[in-house]
């Protein structure tokens, strides 16, 4: 019986609505309409009446993500899309520069990882942190040590850190919890060997929040020039994606051989 029943959820279930990928505008949406119908099902039928609609509303929205067909479509076109962007689960949110928060050029600029390009204004890879960057790239990969360097950089314990992948994306669980998610395994190798160095070629890493750092290997990865994953060439483009709540450009960094992608970013009109 028990067989049967999971067999019968798991059909009514929707994954693509549902845990990380649930869209939380359409959810509020859907259980506001939900109070509403057993408000109406109680006055025209009984109270009893209304807390089942309400139950059975409830468990739809919880397995299949909405009450009303369409609502992850409807969000989208009508909601604002400031609106959307809050609740928006792929939208990486840049904190507030602080007395505590440094930019992350100026971070690359301290360690000697980015320089003034030779030949146009802007700043370009360091040869020697390039060099020492990619060795460690090279290491890590040959020695699968992602899950322990990890471990390291955020100073948690190994045994209780897991990797669970997400179509391309890396998303890395500890105790539980959510701890961090990387675009791909190559973006994630790229920041472990980045770190490495940081860590010794800037006085102040250690102060740096999570956060910053965070916004500062990331903001690494647009200088490489070869795929952490197969060694390729890397492409910059701009594209559309679909999240669970919206539709937005984004700037893409790829690699060419293999698809990795190393660095997906909002693009801002």
């Amino acid at each position: 019986m028990s067989t049967k029943s999971n067999g019968f959820v798991d059909r009514f279930r929707r994954p693509e609505y549902t845990g990380e990928n649930r869209c939380t505008p359409c959810t509020i949406v859907n259980v506001v309409i939900a109070v509403v119908v057993s408000g109406f099902a109680s006055y025209l039928l009984t109270p009893v009446g209304g807390v089942v609609v309400l139950a059975l509303s409830l468990v739809s929205i919880y397995l299949r993500g909405y009450l009303v067909p369409g609502t992850p479509s409807l969000t989208k076109r009508y909601f604002p899309d400031w609106v959307l962007a809050k609740f928006d689960k792929l939208e990486d949110e840049t904190p507030e520069i602080g007395e505590e928060e440094r930019e992350p050029e100026e971070v690359l600029a301290g360690a000697g990882a980015v320089e003034p390009c030779e030949e146009m204004d802007d700043l370009c890879l360091s040869e020697s942190f390039g060099e020492a960057w990619y060795d460690n790239i090279e290491s890590i990969k040959a020695e699968e040590t992602e899950k322990s360097d990890l471990s390291s950089v955020l100073d948690v314990e190994e045994e209780k850190l897991s990797f669970d992948e997400h179509e391309e994306a890396l998303v890395a669980q500890y105790d539980g919890g959510r701890l961090g998610q990387w675009e791909s395994r190559a973006a994630l190798v790229a920041d472990l060997a980045a770190a490495k160095l940081l860590e010794t070629r800037y006085d102040d890493w250690d102060a740096l929040t999570v956060t910053n750092q965070s916004r500062v290997l990331s903001g690494l990865r647009i200088f490489l020039d070869s795929c952490p994953d197969c060694g390729g060439d890397v492409a910059m483009e701009q594209e559309t994606v679909e999240s669970c709540c919206r539709t937005m450009d984004v700037v893409a960094v790829s690699c060419s051989e293999c698809d990795s992608r190393i660095l997906e970013v909002e693009h801002r009109q």
